[in-house]
């Protein structure tokens, strides 16, 4: 009985340290067959990731925002001033068409803002993300790929 215990263990200790070594050659297989492949089509992968980034970067500054924030009752303002970059300077052309309408679009999102949620960097963050995609909506394109605050007063 004892003996077969043993022959238990040693088993059980061969199989554990098997899984593990087929893991590790695994991993370790994986890992060549990955460098193998980027070392034979670097170029192709660099030239496929790089087309992604604009050759032609532009920027667009929409002129300060004035609105009174929600449940304020005039009580309180914000004063917003907003830099955009874009994918394309080409693209220019079409935010200046869309001018109004965009200016629209922010002041009524902006309005329906409360204090609160207009004076924590979270907020601050979130209404970033949200303005870029109304700014993309508006004019029907993604074209905007970051908005900067150039001025941003609470008062």
């Amino acid at each position: 009985m004892a003996e077969e215990k043993k022959k238990v263990s040693k088993a059980s200790k061969f199989r554990r340290i098997g899984k593990y070594f087929l893991i590790l050659l695994v991993l370790v297989a994986q890992g060549f067959l990955a460098y193998e492949i980027m070392a034979k089509n670097y170029k192709t992968v660099y030239t496929y990731v790089h087309s992604f980034i604009p050759k032609k970067p532009g920027k667009f500054d929409l002129k300060q925002i004035i609105v009174n924030p929600a449940n304020t009752n005039g009580q309180r303002y914000l004063l917003v001033q907003i830099s955009l970059e874009l994918v394309n300077k080409d693209d220019k052309a079409l935010l200046s068409e869309n001018r109004s309408k965009i200016r629209n679009d922010l002041i009524k999102y902006l309005s329906t803002r409360t204090v609160s949620q207009l004076q924590g960097i979270e907020g601050k963050e979130e209404m970033r993300l949200k303005l870029v995609k109304i700014i993309n909506r508006d004019i029907g394109k993604r074209s905007v790929r970051n908005l900067y605050y150039s001025k941003y007063v609470m008062q």
